[in-house]
């Protein structure tokens, strides 16, 4: 049940904001770069934000036994996978594809849309996602926090 839950949710949420309307924003808009050789560069953002997500999702179901939904969160904390060196890890995919974008496009549009969702992201986080797993996983969260940055990842 998870699982389409997950597949639900995620096709909704990140389905529209992450992929539907920022490519109706970008295709449409003027462009502030040349994109020819941008066009390439966009590639590898776009499917690692991708597979980011996606193996995040999986992650959430299988070890968090949840999803990803707020209505329906994991109910044991994901330490391990790529949520070892993110605490955030599907937003930042959400952001490489939204980068994507703005590489393949060149949309100055894109832009501010990529900035308006790292401040929305920021905001969800500290003040509703973070107290919500401090309350519900108390001192493991607080310890899992002290191991591993909230957005750029640490690689060693």
């Amino acid at each position: 049940m998870n699982t389409i839950k997950t597949i639900l949710y995620m096709g909704f949420m990140h389905g529209f904001f992450t992929y539907y309307f920022p490519y109706q924003i970008a295709s449409r808009d003027f462009l502030i770069f040349n994109t020819q050789f941008f066009s390439y560069v966009s590639i590898p953002f776009y499917s690692i934000g991708t597979l980011i997500i996606i193996w995040c999702s999986v992650d959430m179901i299988q070890k968090g036994k949840g999803t990803p939904a707020h209505l329906d969160p994991p109910k044991k904390l994901i330490v391990n996978g790529l949520y070892q060196y993110s605490r955030n890890p599907i937003y930042l995919g959400a952001l490489l594809v939204l980068s994507g974008y703005i590489f393949w496009f060149g949309s100055g549009l894109m832009v501010l849309y990529f900035l308006f969702f790292v401040l929305a992201y920021q905001v969800l986080i500290t003040l509703i996602e973070e107290p919500i797993l401090r309350s519900t996983f108390g001192r493991e969260y607080e310890e899992y926090c002290q191991k591993v940055p909230r957005w750029i990842p640490r690689i060693f």
